[in-house]
């Protein structure tokens, strides 16, 4: 088996945090999955594929949206899963990088905050349209980090790029989701869109539920970031004490849900 930089990383399951780190993600992005999903031409009973299912949130909600289908919710680390949330949920120990499915076993394809984690990702990312039927959809939802010189907050900067330069370290890119659409048309899929919805955290509540999953990852790797020297321990202590407001108002980011079609 080959390393796996997420699951053993700074964001692995192992760490009591990360469960509700992976909640607070949820709270700021299942509308983005939901939206996607709902304006496609699905069967009325498909077949769908939850890859990186995390806690699970999307795959509830396809197997109550689709209650006649049947859902398989795979993650490398399923613990946080529940198989007995729906009669037709199946949850699934999966590492896509090293196992696989048989090509067009699924409706619909949906993956989040995943692919830009794996150094094999566009290797991953061909093997899943090839579990899609034809006329069938893929859904990739994924986070594009702006350049932290380009905030008007030094001190945020900091802690925002010693984040980065941590998921880099360990087969991370928190920029490639910018070549999601691209790396889509080019795998030949049809009626290619991109939805895109803000990252914002910091001031009257503007952003608030992507600043907790943010707050709770820095505050989750913190240390981490402390004993590779990519931070001071001031430095994080002062991100973590800054209170929402006008000294916190950022525009860190974007979540991008590119959908295809299969042929």
């Amino acid at each position: 088996m080959r390393h796996d930089p997420y699951g053993t990383g700074v964001l692995t399951k192992d760490n009591p945090a990360e469960d509700d780190r992976l909640r607070l993600l949820e709270v700021a992005l299942d509308p983005v999955s939901r939206a996607a999903v709902d304006g496609l031409p699905l069967p009325a009973a498909p077949r769908c594929l939850d890859l990186a299912a995390g806690r699970g949130s999307v795959a509830y909600w396809l197997a109550g949206r689709f209650p006649d289908g049947e859902v398989v919710a795979a993650d490398i680390d399923p613990r946080y899963l529940d198989p007995t949330a729906a009669p037709n949920l199946e949850v699934l120990p999966f590492d896509a990088r090293e196992e696989t499915f048989p090509d067009a076993s699924f409706d619909l394809v949906h993956t989040r905050s995943a692919l830009k984690h794996l150094p094999e990702r566009e290797e991953v990312l061909a093997r899943l349209v090839r579990w899609v039927k034809p006329g069938g959809w893929v859904v990739a939802v994924d986070g594009y980090w702006f350049p932290s010189d380009e905030t008007a907050n030094p001190a945020w900067a900091e802690v925002v790029q010693a984040v980065v330069d941590r998921m880099t370290a360990q087969g991370g890119d928190m920029r490639w989701t910018r070549r999601l659409p691209a790396l889509i048309a080019r795998l030949g899929l049809a009626d290619v869109s991109v939805r895109l919805a803000p990252s914002l955290a910091g001031w009257d509540g503007w952003g608030a539920q992507h600043h907790e999953w943010l707050r709770a990852t820095v505050e989750q790797i913190g240390p981490t970031l402390v004993a590779d020297g990519l931070l001071t321990e001031q430095a994080l202590h002062r991100f973590l004490a800054t209170p929402d407001g006008p000294d916190l108002a950022e525009w860190f980011g974007l979540v991008a849900a590119v959908v295809g079609r299969v042929p």
